[in-house]
């Protein structure tokens, strides 16, 4: 009977604690077996009941109850590890400060700046002082066939150094992203580049602000998400949705070189690119499902080592496999020798635990490096608000995870089960629990930027896509107005 509640469960903890509580003898009086005991007493701590949905079961004479509830109740985070059949009970992180950009600059009309999708703090910079960026622009869907339009078809891809205290967040310095001098942009005839997708047939098509002008394409536009920093050169690295790629960039915004799969050169090339390219990345990545590229991007704190996280399981054989698939791809690169040297396999939460959750809709929106081996990984499914459910930071351990570069398993691991995984004696890497930021109030659907301030300080932005919603009747953009937050977290145990 226990397994067959167990297996009902739609919430994480799928485990019961016991606990003998006052009061146990008289619901013990009650008849035999298993018997919902929720009506009899209510559960108290701090002076405030317990509220629980499951209600407590009495076994054989004991009071049980559901861990996460009580757990939580006293103050602790409560983390159910399906890989390793485990649960962690931790100090529960606090928020310390909420900052706002509470005046973005303007584009164009009513459009305002905003859509921060990475986040990074320097070695040596003072604790509010932080590196964002912002991706391809404001853009938005029309018509019943939900054309993808660029209301700032100018718009250029850029680095923000801000400034996040008093509950404020200032712009301290705009890098807009440009070529080297000489060259020029196809499509805004400047060194500047666009958020403009890149080619005709594997990205969407552009459109402009009214959904009815097609836009030309850019091969060296940039759907920029995730923002990385190596000490031993002084250059910001970035990651791209559109081929995927990742970039090398100066601090004055110059773009270095482009990095993307092998086979992908020659298109970018033949269609104008005027960035230097190199086609070292693996040519399955290609196959990322569209809008579902490099997210995140992050480099070991001596400088040796890239790490990119595709956002979602990859289109590979098909899409149909990639949406239904938890296996996430995270790629590691040798900085000095400019050379792929690790593939891992990364588990997302399974979408079948939560309600009103797709697998396809939980994704990977950022990484921050701890150590050569040990990344923060940012999980996050697509709602937000109180429906919002995976909101989460983990610790992510890939020392003794299993390196799937060149392998067979690289070529089919979205269609592989858990059980096939372990069969194959393929090892994750390994999942804790650091912050579940969904439990601490966080409103946004998008966990996007993340960071580590210090041992025991956490920083994550949202993107609030410029504000922007959707069109309405007459065909005219709607702004929502939704905000550009840092949320700075507290925790317990220090971050190592």
């Amino acid at each position: 009977m226990m397994k067959r509640w167990l297996k009902k469960r739609k919430w994480l903890v799928l485990s019961l604690a016991a606990m003998t509580l006052m009061g146990a003898q008289t619901a013990a009086a009650a008849e035999g077996g298993m018997e919902a005991i929720g009506t009899k007493f209510g559960i108290w701590s701090g002076g405030k009941e317990v509220k629980t949905d499951k209600a407590p079961v009495l076994i054989d004479g004991s009071t049980y109850v559901p861990l996460r509830a009580l757990g939580e109740a006293l103050g602790k985070q409560v983390e159910w590890n399906e890989w390793t059949q485990s649960i962690r009970l931790k100090e529960m992180p606090k928020v310390a400060a909420v900052h706002e950009w509470k005046n973005p600059g303007t584009l164009v009309g009513s459009l305002k700046e905003g859509g921060f999708s990475g986040l990074i703090h320097l070695p040596g910079d003072p604790a509010d002082v932080f590196y964002t960026l912002a991706d391809r622009g404001p853009n938005g869907e029309f018509g019943k066939d939900k054309l993808r339009t660029f209301p700032n078809e100018a718009y250029v891809p850029r680095i923000y150094k801000i400034k996040a205290a008093g509950g404020t967040i200032e712009v301290l310095e705009t890098i807009k992203l440009h070529l080297p001098a000489g060259k020029t942009d196809k499509f805004s005839k400047t060194a500047e580049l666009t958020g403009l997708p890149n080619l005709e047939g594997s990205d969407e098509v552009p459109y402009d602000g009214s959904g009815t002008k097609k836009l030309a394409y850019d091969p060296d536009g940039l759907d920029l998400e995730g923002i990385a920093y190596n000490p031993t050169d002084d250059t910001f690295w970035l990651s791209d949705e559109y081929r995927p790629s990742v970039l090398q960039v100066k601090r004055d915004g110059t773009v270095v070189g482009r990095y993307v799969p092998q086979g992908a050169k020659e298109q970018l090339v033949a269609a104008g690119a005027q960035t230097e390219i190199y086609d070292i990345l693996p040519a399955v990545y290609a196959k990322r499902i569209p809008n579902r590229g490099f997210e995140g991007v992050t480099i070991s704190p001596d400088g040796k080592y890239l790490y990119a996280s595709i956002q979602s399981p990859m289109a590979v054989p098909d899409k149909k496999t990639g949406e239904a698939s938890r296996n996430m791809r995270i790629l590691k690169m040798n900085l000095a020798a400019k050379k792929v040297v690790g593939e891992y396999l990364y588990i997302a939460e399974n979408a079948d635990s939560f309600t009103n959750v797709k697998q396809k809709d939980v994704v990977i929106s950022d990484l921050s490096a701890l150590s050569t081996d040990v990344l923060l990984v940012d999980e996050r499914d697509k709602n937000s608000g109180k429906e919002a459910q995976i909101k989460r930071i983990y610790r992510a351990d890939f020392s003794a995870a299993t390196n799937l570069l060149g392998t067979e398993h690289s070529d089919n691991l979205e269609k592989l089960t858990l059980a096939q995984i372990k069969e194959k004696g393929i090892v994750p890497a390994g999942k804790e629990l650091i912050v579940d930021v969904a439990k601490l109030g966080y409103p946004h659907e998008k966990l996007e930027g993340l960071a580590v301030v210090d041992k025991h300080t956490i920083a994550v932005v949202n993107d609030n896509d410029f504000g922007v919603d959707s069109y309405d009747g007459q065909g005219q953009l709607k702004v929502n107005g939704n905000p550009t937050q840092m949320y700075i977290i507290q925790v317990g145990e220090e971050l190592k």
